[in-house]
């Protein structure tokens, strides 16, 4: 697999901006399939996460009300998992380099951010695996087992969150991974080309659209992140976030657009 190299904090912590990331993405893709960055297309994640990244997928139920989904195990030991039949957590022993996703991801209407939650996880396996080796106290996303296990527990509100405010070491590298899965599996090249096929279907020659502009485009509008998201295999929250975050679809100057915000 491609090595990734980035600057980081005296603690750690990776520095990475948003286009960093995005270029990051696309290398390790093109080292993987160049086709995926030919034509939008779905990547097949747990293929990339198994054969490439060489990591090992396991689904448990993490928690009883699906708080968390998803956990990156960064060495052996011991993690706890929810366990219906008891009805109480109880601890399973887990080994490095594997992923857990929460068994509440395998249901049909959940697949989509099931995929997302997986790039979520390959993203703090690629930036976040050395701190471990450098300073396992560094991470403070731990249950009440040791302080020394090494894993990261992605709560529901970490993925698919771009309102989180970046405050500690611990908001950076949430936002790192959630960035990390929007750039794989959205590529930023490809999810263009798509963007502008669509673009040009509706008479637009630019790059980007600012909502409040024109009544029948901003309907068009909403209805360009379920198109970009059945092309993707993502969410519609996924992909209407990439349109915000690429610069595509650009907020009205006064006021919020309440509307595209919150269609699902």
């Amino acid at each position: 697999m491609l090595h990734l190299d980035f600057r980081k904090k005296k603690n750690g912590v990776p520095i990475l901006s948003q286009q960093e990331i995005d270029n990051m993405a696309e290398a390790l893709l093109m080292d993987y399939d160049p086709e995926l960055l030919e034509q939008p297309t779905s990547l097949d994640i747990e293929m990339f996460s198994e054969s490439y990244v060489e990591l090992e997928m396991d689904y448990k139920d993490l928690t009883p009300d699906q708080s968390i989904l998803g956990a990156t195990v960064f060495g052996d030991g011991y993690t706890k998992v929810y366990d219906f039949d008891k009805g109480e957590m109880v601890p399973i022993p887990v080994v490095e380099g594997t992923v857990i996703i929460d068994n509440s991801l395998l249901n049909p209407e959940q697949l989509r951010r099931g995929r997302f939650t997986l790039g979520h996880e390959i993203g703090h396996w690629l930036f976040h695996r050395h701190m471990y080796i450098v300073d396992k106290n560094q991470i403070t996303l731990f249950d009440d087992l040791p302080e020394t296990e090494p894993i990261i527990k992605c709560r529901n509100n970490d993925i698919e969150n771009p309102g989180r405010k970046l405050e500690t070491d611990d908001d950076w590298m949430e936002w790192h991974a959630d960035y990390f899965a929007s750039a794989l599996l959205m590529p930023k090249t490809t999810f263009k080309k798509a963007v502008q096929k669509m673009f040009m279907q509706v008479g637009l020659l630019d790059s980007y659209y600012r909502l409040g502009t024109d009544h029948d485009l901003d309907l068009w509008a909403l209805q360009l992140p379920r198109d970009l998201a059945d092309i993707f295999n993502v969410s519609v929250a996924a992909a209407r976030i990439r349109l915000k975050k690429l610069g595509i679809i650009v907020e009205p100057k006064v006021g919020p657009h309440l509307l595209f915000d919150s269609t699902v």
